[in-house]
């Protein structure tokens, strides 16, 4: 059996791997036939020193004893910018008298760090959007408009320090209404006067906040201050019509729309990611940007990561990738027709007539995800002889 370390020239995107890979220390890293995502991943595999093996059975190969690490799995990255995200926003709202003077930098280091995510799997992170988190909404909420903006951001060619900037925006531009948002998760009813005018005051204290911590980044303090208004003026704080809002504003008031919809409440169910985007193409022109609203349904695709559909053989399925077929994207049936679980999720072709999507569904009673085994990061198990 010979041993050959990778070159990136080996790796190719969305095309099946075809053979494992394991680490330097010989850990099995990638299982035959999963695909990489992004030039990110394959940049991590060869940090790495990947190797494929010659001259072996890769059967025999796939029972070896070997531990499979994650280290190439999103979903803890997710959770870890959750978690720093709920310590810094905690620092802004309890702690107003001791804010330090290096919090810009630690929300453009969290940026940074969502943008990557993004890049490494985009699929993966815009599904994770559709599952719970332990977290509180005004921590969840920021994180997932973060990554809708990057989807509709990346495709209209903002990079660089403009797309900082916003996803920096997204994720404080609620500041300033942080303990009424949590209030408001568990309120049935409208507004009441007194509260929505606090909300109308939200955009302008959250700025006011960013710049008592120090932020002086121009375009961060505008998109927060801008992201509600619309074209016909009857948004807020200052009214603002037409094009005297920036794209980067429009661009988070959709996600922020977007998420709004599909997020559970104490009193409600989430929007399916279909059933929002539905919603989004009706209030083109309107309450939405057309254009950015058009942007966020193509980039999404009809059946979104994460949404729960029903195939031609009764399966309930989980739509994993988008595809270039909108009605076709990948998914993993979770569910038989006689509603039995499942040990694994099947990947099935829904191009394929038996296996074509035929409408939307919920969850299962009961159903407990596994965002690891849907994306095929499930790479904690030890496998033996």
């Amino acid at each position: 059996m010979a041993i050959k370390e990778l070159r990136a020239s080996d790796l190719s995107i969305d095309i099946p791997v075809s053979w494992h890979i394991y680490d330097g220390n010989g850990q099995l890293l990638i299982k035959k036939g999963m695909q990489l995502r992004s030039k990110r991943q394959i940049a991590k595999l060869i940090s790495l020193k990947a190797t494929r093996r010659i001259g072996v059975d890769e059967n025999e190969a796939e029972i070896e004893a070997a531990v499979i690490n994650n280290v190439l799995s999103p979903f803890d990255q997710i959770e870890k910018a959750l978690s720093y995200l709920d310590r810094l926003i905690k620092i802004v709202i309890y702690k107003p008298a001791n804010l330090e003077r290096k919090l810009p930098e630690k929300f453009l280091e969290l940026s940074r760090g969502i943008i990557q995510l993004c890049e490494y799997d985009l699929d993966a992170t815009i599904g994770s959007i559709h599952f719970g988190s332990k977290y509180e909404y005004t921590v969840i909420h920021p994180l997932h408009c973060a990554i809708l903006s990057y989807c509709m951001a990346i495709k209209l060619g903002i990079t660089g320090d403009r797309l900082n900037a916003m996803i920096c925006a997204a994720i404080t531009s609620n500041l300033g209404m942080f303990e009424l948002q949590n209030k408001l998760m568990k309120q049935a009813g409208p507004l009441r006067r007194e509260q929505r005018k606090e909300v109308d005051k939200h955009t302008m204290r959250s700025a006011v906040l960013l710049k008592r911590m120090g932020v002086t980044d121009k375009l961060w303090l505008e998109i927060v201050l801008q992201h509600h208004e619309k074209r016909d003026g009857t948004g807020y704080p200052r009214k603002l019509k037409g094009k005297q809002f920036i794209q980067e504003a429009r661009i988070l008031a959709i996600a922020d729309r977007y998420h709004a919809m599909v997020a559970p409440r104490d009193y409600r169910v989430g929007l399916s990611p279909t059933e929002a985007l539905k919603m989004i193409f009706q209030e083109r022109g309107s309450e939405v940007d057309e254009t950015l609203g058009s942007v966020l349904i193509k980039e999404m695709g009809i059946y979104p990561p994460g949404a729960i559909v029903e195939l031609a053989n009764n399966d309930i399925a989980i739509v994993t990738r988008r595809g270039e077929d909108a009605m076709r994207p990948a998914v993993k049936s979770i569910y038989s027709s006689d509603g039995e679980k499942y040990p694994e999720p099947i990947v099935r072709d829904s191009a394929d007539s038996i296996y074509k999507i035929v409408g939307l569904c919920g969850a299962p009673k009961g159903y407990k995800h596994d965002l690891c085994k849907l994306w095929d990061y499930d790479l904690k198990q030890k496998v033996t002889l």
